[in-house]
């Protein structure tokens, strides 16, 4: 019984109490997927074929735009209070202004953009998008100031109560004949400026922050860009087939497309719950004389995530007859794609790991301009493929863009390990009295 104990808590305390983040993590994400598939399963009741996949296309819009309005500036903001230990408060007011700001801006952008999916109307397509960008812009700038003080698990509570707006919207809505989606757009945005408000007002003040806003420093803006570039990079590599597809004219396909790509969400999920959890492990730097440690730590955790992935994937694979009753009708063969998407969930899983170990050596930079060259090579490879092959073109540019990402990540790691590790050597040896 004490080896069992010892294993259990040699287990639950690696990489630094991992276990205890990514049970948070799960939690989270587990809601969230629940979540996005009920949402999945309603909206596709509600909404005709087309329109689903209208829906599907601004939503895939949407994710990139994210990526720059508030996820990117709040990852900075943790490496700000983690990695450096700046001031709180001075974190808070300005960067708190920076997400905001951005995410007004952005709103515009987006409603521009969104414009170019055929039939959506501007009321609607405006709701969702200021909805989804300036409601996320605050709350989860909120979670990660508080993560930066009070841990993963005080800030996983508070995005719970983003996924439990979400499902609270679309399941009342759905049951009162009510699901549209300017109806969606109005319920989400009425109330995340509710619950914006109170965490201004009340939870951030109990984790000591004194709530300002101020002009955003010029360090805020660029560790911001650093931080959020690659974010960008990456969402418009995995979410903007869906939107091109729109935009070519596949707007069934991409309904279809769409749905199968929620279905390879349950495989996916559960590992970014683990990679949510392990990031902030990457944002202190390794102490000066640990040769390999960035290299180490990455391997370690990539194993374990190409393990699970796999594990994950073949899983999918086998229960798919089983989940038929998830997906409409006229979009089963959404089925027929799934088996295609597959080999992405280890491609996906061990990518980041290699990029956290860039930002472990202080390349954060380099991390970001790794991102958007696989980005590059995603959006060129979609443009040229999409308008002959529908689909089946985004799925392969999907493959295109996720091996160079891991090849080229893990080949950069390396390399940057290797100069981190001899210059430490040449600091060594001059210490080193003959």
């Amino acid at each position: 019984m004490t080896r069992w104990r010892r294993l259990v808590h040699r287990l639950w305390h690696g990489f630094d109490g991992l276990a205890g983040d990514t049970l948070w993590s799960a939690l989270h994400d587990g809601s969230a997927l629940l979540t996005s598939m009920t949402s999945f399963y309603l909206v596709t009741h509600a909404l005709p074929k087309d329109r689903y996949g209208g829906y599907v296309g601004l939503y895939g819009l949407l994710g990139a735009i994210g990526a720059f309005s508030y996820s990117g500036v709040g990852l900075a903001a943790l490496q700000r209070l983690i990695g450096e230990r700046d001031d709180p408060d001075e974190t808070l007011r300005s960067f708190l202004s920076l997400t905001l700001i951005a995410g007004a801006l952005l709103s515009g952008v987006g409603i521009a953009l969104a414009m170019a999916i055929p039939g959506l109307g501007i009321i609607e397509v405006s709701l969702i998008v200021v909805a989804e960008l300036l409601g996320p812009a605050l709350i989860y700038m909120s979670a990660l100031l508080v993560q930066g003080v009070s841990g993963f698990a005080a800030a996983a509570r508070v995005k719970l109560v983003v996924v439990a707006i979400r499902l609270g919207a679309v399941v009342t809505l759905y049951a009162t004949h009510r699901l549209t989606i300017a109806g969606l757009g109005v319920t989400i945005l009425a109330c995340f400026a509710l619950y914006g408000g109170w965490l201004l007002a009340v939870h951030l003040p109990r984790h000591g922050f004194t709530v300002s806003f101020g002009r955003p420093s010029g360090l805020s803006v660029r560790a911001s860009g650093v931080f959020s570039l690659p974010m960008v990079a990456n969402k418009m590599q995995t979410d903007a087939d869906k939107y091109l597809l729109n935009v070519f004219g596949f707007q069934g396909q991409a309904a279809v497309y769409g749905a199968a790509y929620r279905l390879v969400l349950l495989a996916l999920t559960p590992l970014g719950s683990l990679d949510t959890a392990a990031f902030q492990r990457f944002l202190p730097r390794g102490e000066p004389d640990a040769i390999g440690v960035h290299w180490r730590r990455s391997t370690r955790l990539g194993m374990l995530m190409g393990a699970a992935s796999i594990v994950a994937a073949v899983a999918l694979w086998i229960c798919l007859p089983l989940l038929h009753f998830l997906v409409e009708d006229d979009l089963q063969e959404a089925f027929d794609i799934v088996p295609w998407l597959l080999f992405m969930v280890p491609l996906v899983a061990t990518s980041n790991t290699a990029l956290n170990g860039l930002l472990g050596l202080g390349r954060a930079d380099t991390r970001a301009y790794v991102t958007i060259a696989s980005s590059v090579i995603s959006m060129v490879s979609y443009v040229l493929l999409i308008p002959d092959h529908g689909w089946k073109g985004a799925a392969i540019a999907t493959y295109i863009s996720e091996v160079a990402l891991a090849v080229i990540a893990w080949s950069t790691l390396w390399y940057y390990q290797r100069r981190a590790d001899d210059e430490v050597r040449r600091a060594a040896s001059v210490m080193t009295p003959v």
